[in-house]
């Protein structure tokens, strides 16, 4: 899983393809936003929540009266401020990883 170097455990490597992992993800929201704008209102890949079925009926009261688009652009948005808290989080863990290996360095602990 990870590349010992000397004492020393090699994140580079896994967070380089977390980074690109992100960077695929974001370009691949950006190329359905732009799929999703050229195709009618009838289908498209959101067409699933405006279509009446069981997602639509769990929506709130106050959704219920917004148009078809407009709730593709409220769910565009949540799904795009989900994206961003889950990349910070990835972050914050990344860092935790290497205090924690510090923290281990100084106690020799499993090394």
């Amino acid at each position: 899983m990870f590349k010992k170097k000397e004492k020393y455990i090699d994140l580079s490597e896994r967070m380089r393809k977390q980074q690109e992992r992100v960077e695929d993800f974001k370009s691949n929201i950006k190329t359905e936003n732009k799929t999703e704008s050229s195709i009618s209102s009838g289908g498209g890949f959101f067409s699933f929540f405006g279509g009446g079925g069981s997602a639509a009926s769990t929506a709130s009261a106050d959704s219920s009266s917004d148009s078809p688009e407009e709730r593709r652009k409220k769910l565009s948005k949540k799904l795009s401020d989900m994206t961003t808290k889950m990349e910070d989080l990835e972050n914050q863990i990344y860092h935790l990883k290497q205090r924690v290996e510090v923290l281990e360095r100084k106690q020799k602990i499993g090394y």
